[in-house]
């Protein structure tokens, strides 16, 4: 008898920490009625979203403008380059004699008509919107690459 006296205390003891030790658990940070639920879903209204959409359109509208302005300036860079390499070709022709000019005549006219698609190419994307300017960056992209390689060969047959 005198063991089942000690075994019950010891289990009533046991019990005891067991108990407190589950009271003791961190409370959830917030416990959400029904009530504030309701509130929770009233407080984001459809203008909110409107809202929160309009914001994500000029957010993108903005990265794309940055991104057209920075394409921008990489054109400028490139016609700056052209404008030198066809000065160069204009100079070096100057002082060539008549049969070498006969020559790479229908070369220099063909860079000049590649020159006037470009530059229609240069306006159309200085006058797009930024909304425009994924389909027109591929084809300027295109164009700027024929165009060096264009002038390139030209000087490669002018220093010949």
């Amino acid at each position: 008898m005198k063991h089942l006296g000690s075994t019950s205390i010891i289990t009533l003891i046991a019990l005891g920490f067991f108990m407190i030790a589950c009271s003791e658990q961190k409370p959830a940070a917030e416990k959400i009625t029904p009530e504030s639920a309701k509130v929770e879903n009233l407080a984001t209204t459809p203008e909110d979203i409107k809202k929160e959409a309009q914001d994500l359109k000029n957010t993108s509208m903005t990265y794309l403008d940055e991104q057209m302005a920075e394409y921008k300036q990489k054109v400028t860079e490139k016609m700056a380059l052209f404008n030198y390499k066809q000065r160069e070709i204009q100079a070096k022709l100057a002082i060539m004699n008549e049969q070498a000019k006969t020559i790479l005549a229908s070369e220099t006219e063909e860079l000049k008509i590649k020159r006037a698609q470009l530059d229609a190419k240069i306006l159309e994307l200085y006058t797009s919107s930024s909304e425009a300017f994924g389909d027109l960056k591929e084809g300027m992209d295109n164009a700027i690459e024929d165009m060096e390689k264009s002038y390139d060969q030209a000087l490669e047959r002018i220093n010949k």
